[in-house]
């Protein structure tokens, strides 16, 4: 016979629903908030942990440690918005401007182009979840101190008469350790009030 839990072990602290999702101004720089992504969704979160061991052949391996340490968030942006895509990408790698004269199209536009070998910018990244329990609105918070986007933009079109028409445009970034920071708290924090 299968043995189930009976009950949550920490009140509070089943996360649930979508993420708010921020890029900082610079790598670092993401203490109260940054610019809002838009409509989209996280879709994943790895922390990835790559080893190093010193072997010897007569004993017992005499030094193991973290030789890479890193954390790969991916998501989707459900709007087409240039201006974000420059933000998330770094603001180094593109020429954005916002809300001028198009070349190709005959009104407003706001436009990002691309091309040319340049050092990607690092980023700081935050997603908020939020929840209401018990008519208190309750937090997870997950900053990513220094990333980068690791993909570049892709997208498929759809049909305008497709069930559901909304173009999805996947970002995977990648965030490394920011040395500058005190060991233990150099590759991101996720504070969570659920259960607290």
């Amino acid at each position: 016979m299968p043995h189930y839990q009976t009950s949550i072990q920490h009140a509070n602290s089943l996360l649930q629903g979508g993420w708010k999702m921020e890029v900082g101004a610079s790598a670092g720089n993401l203490v109260a908030s940054g610019t809002n992504i838009g409509i989209g969704n996280m879709v994943s979160f790895t922390e990835n942990i790559t080893q190093f061991t010193t072997q010897a052949g007569n004993a017992t391996d005499p030094l193991q440690g973290v030789a890479q340490h890193t954390v790969t968030i991916e998501f989707e942006c459900l709007e087409f918005w240039p201006p974000v895509f420059d933000e998330i990408r770094g603001e180094n790698l593109d020429t954005e401007n916002e809300a001028t004269a198009g070349t190709y199209v005959a009104g407003t536009a706001n436009i990002i182009s691309t091309g040319g070998l340049t050092e990607i910018t690092n980023k700081a990244f935050r997603f908020t979840n939020s929840k209401l329990v018990s008519a208190a609105t309750v937090e997870t918070v997950i900053i990513v101190y220094k990333a980068y986007a690791q993909t570049g933009l892709s997208f498929s079109g759809k049909s305008d008469n497709d069930e559901d028409p909304v173009m999805v445009i996947p970002f995977t970034i990648i965030g490394k350790l920011d040395t500058a920071r005190t060991a233990g708290d150099q590759l991101f924090i996720i504070e969570a009030e659920g259960g607290a």
